[in-house]
């Protein structure tokens, strides 16, 4: 899911090709996305509903919006051209989005417009400071050390890891989570970032996709190589659990009994009733790798596929039936309209589906 930032492929042609001052100087963190009147056709990697106003984003730094259940589609006034893969607004007005080079947006006015706050270059050189500055406190810390020398290749590499997931607890607190272990946090709105990969365990550094609350301020996070992490905002802490599966997970949700399912690579899922102690296998039909999950509002569970596939719970995810939607053949995401229709997205942009089970 991680792809070259745009500086590295270029300077990669310019090897074969001639040199031009357009090329040495492209770079999608400082190009605004371009406006398009094919944006909720194209590639779209994220659908979600936040009040009465839909959200997708997608690749060249769309951010689309809507008032009308997906009717009709208004493109934000983005500053960056990279993929955008998340967004999340904790009121009507106060918005973010994460994406690709390590980007951090934030929207003030429902995101009709947008601004930068955050990125991958900054990640690495802010992250090094932060670290050096811990290891001087206490030079015996191993992973302090592994986590300055990873913030120096961070450096090194330049702007080229994503963030996959960002969730704000208020208006003020919030967490942005990506590839390679990539964790920060902000206590002011965003006016700052904050490395916090110290306080997770996840030692091999790995990625990490999906994030799903808890009703107490503890929450899961989910990630690749059967990682899952059960958090605290209140402690500041996230703990590796023990899990049944050593495939990715792309996705987690909590249903309405506080169970969670994790679920992911291979259409693998697995449920916990008691925070990640035990885990069993959820019961439902073979599906390809599944990549969202979302509780409607009728209390059903759904988890959606990659080749189309929707699986729908009745029972807080002890099972679940599947349903071939038509005309969908690949899935990115999905949001509900109503708990018979669907907006999803994909690679060729976002579109409504209606179902019946």
């Amino acid at each position: 899911m991680v792809v070259l930032k745009a500086r590295v492929w270029l300077a990669l042609l310019i090897g074969f090709a001639a040199h031009t001052s357009v090329f040495a100087n492209y770079d999608v963190l400082d190009l605004p996305a371009v406006p398009s009147e094919l944006a909720s056709r194209s590639l779209l990697y994220s659908v979600t509903r936040f009040g009465d106003r839909y959200f997708a984003t997608g690749h060249r730094g769309h951010i689309i919006f809507s008032d009308d259940q997906g009717e009709t589609w208004t493109q934000a006034e983005v500053p960056v051209r990279s993929s955008i893969l998340d967004v999340h607004f904790p009121t009507p007005e106060k918005g973010w989005a994460v994406g690709h080079e390590g980007v951090i947006l934030h929207s003030s006015d429902g995101g009709a417009t947008w601004v930068k706050q955050y990125d991958g270059e900054r990640f690495g050189e802010e992250g090094l400071v932060f670290y050096q500055d811990l290891l001087q406190t206490d030079p015996d810390d191993e992973m302090l050390q592994l986590l300055v020398e990873e913030m120096e290749f961070a450096i090194e590499q330049g702007a080229d890891k994503p963030f996959f997931e960002v969730h704000f607890h208020s208006e003020t607190f919030g967490h942005a989570a990506g590839a390679y272990g990539m964790f920060v946090r902000t206590l002011d709105g965003g006016n700052t970032w904050e490395p916090r990969m110290q306080i997770v365990e996840n030692y091999g550094f790995n990625h990490l996709f999906d994030f799903t609350g808890l009703e107490d301020g503890r929450f899961f996070l989910s990630g690749e190589i059967g990682l899952a992490l059960i958090g605290d905002i209140n402690k500041q802490s996230a703990v590796a659990l023990s899990t049944p599966w050593e495939g990715s997970f792309f996705t987690c949700v909590t249903a309405r009994d506080g169970s969670v399912i994790m679920a992911g690579l291979r259409g693998k899922a697995f449920r916990t009733i008691d925070i990640g102690e035990t885990w069993t296998v959820v019961e439902k039909p073979p599906s390809s790798s599944l990549v969202d999950s979302i509780v409607l509002s009728d209390g059903r569970v759904l988890l959606a596929g990659q080749a189309g596939d929707i699986l729908l719970s009745d029972d807080d995810g002890v099972s679940f039936n599947k349903i071939q939607l038509p005309g969908v053949e690949r899935i990115h995401a999905v949001a509900e309209i109503d708990p018979k229709t669907l907006l999803i997205a994909g690679p060729n942009g976002v579109q409504r589906v209606r179902f019946e089970k």
